[in-house]
């Protein structure tokens, strides 16, 4: 018995399951037929439309890149889709009328209406989207107002508030209901990042002024050492330009004293050249004179002999006048005894006579 009741609900779940299924097939078919359309119906506005993915049929609208004017009529053929995961206005003339038509959308995941003339009136529109994810409100008139009807959408994880007139008080009050959601530019996160970056430059400026403060200290302590240095170094310079000077001017002096000693020798060289010419002058002069002497010493030499001849001779005259004289004296002697005697003489005596004439 219990078996036949089991196989019996087992048949029973089957026929379910097929009904079922054929429903589910059946939905399918119009689903894709109404997307067909609708796409269509996109790429006829001037939209591009694809499927998120080649397993994804969800829809990816765009409109930012279609050429003329685009306005809130492009979105009424969205009212009610349920198939589009994404849908881009950027820069678009849509209004938040416009916005209304897309209010039934609640499948809708991204969603950009940046750059659009959408205002606070027109996000109250968006409150049954509770499947969104991302909202740019980039470059648009929304205030803090607006993001209150955004309070409801539980699944919001990124919000882009940009150029808009959101202030931080505004994003605070969404933040409290919506603690996961990240909005760009998150105002007190900014704040606290300009804040805390503000103390990091004013700590960091300390320690800079402090490290500053010891550079130029110690820059100060190079600067006077090279200054010492530098005076020293000038001071060498100094001297060293004045032994420069000194060692030029002597340089110069051993010049003048060199062309002067030039100068000396040249006048030198003609001095001994004219002593050298003197000195031959004179050698031959002592030459002549020795020569002269020469023959001096032989006429002398001849003199003498000539006078020691004539001095011998005078010498032998002397003697013979001397003996001349003895002989006349004598003579006269003779005479005067003659002349007392008489005339006659014995013969004796004139033999005498003749023998001394003799």
């Amino acid at each position: 018995m219990q078996r036949i009741v089991t196989t019996a609900a087992v048949a029973l779940l089957m026929l379910t399951g097929s009904a079922g299924l054929a429903q589910e097939n059946d939905d399918n078919a119009e689903s894709s037929k109404q997307d067909e359309q609708l796409m269509a119906e996109i790429r006829k506005l001037g939209g591009q439309v694809l499927e998120l993915a080649q397993d994804d049929s969800r829809l990816t609208v765009a409109f930012h890149l279609a050429g003329g004017e685009i306005g809130d009529d492009v979105l009424k053929p969205l009212a009610g889709a349920s198939s589009v995961y994404s849908l881009n206005l950027r820069g678009t003339s849509v209004t938040d009328a416009g916005l209304a038509h897309i209010a039934g959308m609640t499948q809708l995941v991204r969603l950009h209406l940046e750059k659009t003339k959408v205002t606070d009136a027109g996000l109250k529109y968006l409150a049954g989207l509770h499947n969104l994810e991302y909202l740019n409100l980039y470059g648009t008139a929304v205030t803090d107002t607006g993001l209150e009807s955004l309070k409801g959408l539980k699944t919001l994880k990124k919000l882009y508030t940009w150029e808009s007139k959101v202030t931080e008080p505004g994003q605070q009050a969404l933040l409290a209901v919506l603690p996961e959601l990240q909005i760009i530019p998150d105002f007190k996160k900014d704040r606290e990042l300009a804040e805390l970056e503000a103390k990091r430059k004013v700590e960091a400026t300390v320690i800079f002024a402090e490290e500053a403060k010891k550079a130029a200290e110690e820059a100060a302590k190079k600067a006077e050492a090279d200054k010492a240095k530098l005076e020293e170094n000038e001071k060498k310079l100094k001297d060293a330009r004045q032994a420069a000077a000194e060692a030029e001017q002597a340089a110069r002096d051993l010049e003048s004293q060199a062309a002067g000693a030039k100068k000396s020798a040249e006048t030198a060289e003609k001095t001994a050249d004219g002593i050298a010419e003197e000195a031959a002058g004179a050698k031959q002069s002592a030459q002549n004179a020795v020569k002269a002497a020469d023959d001096q010493d032989k006429q002398t030499a001849e003199v003498k002999k000539a006078a020691d001849a004539a001095a011998k001779a005078a010498e032998e005259a002397k003697k013979t006048s001397e003996e001349a004289a003895k002989e006349a004296e004598a003579a006269a002697k003779e005479a005067e005894e003659l002349a007392k005697e008489p005339t006659a003489k014995p013969a004796d005596e004139e033999k005498e006579d003749d023998k001394k004439e003799e």
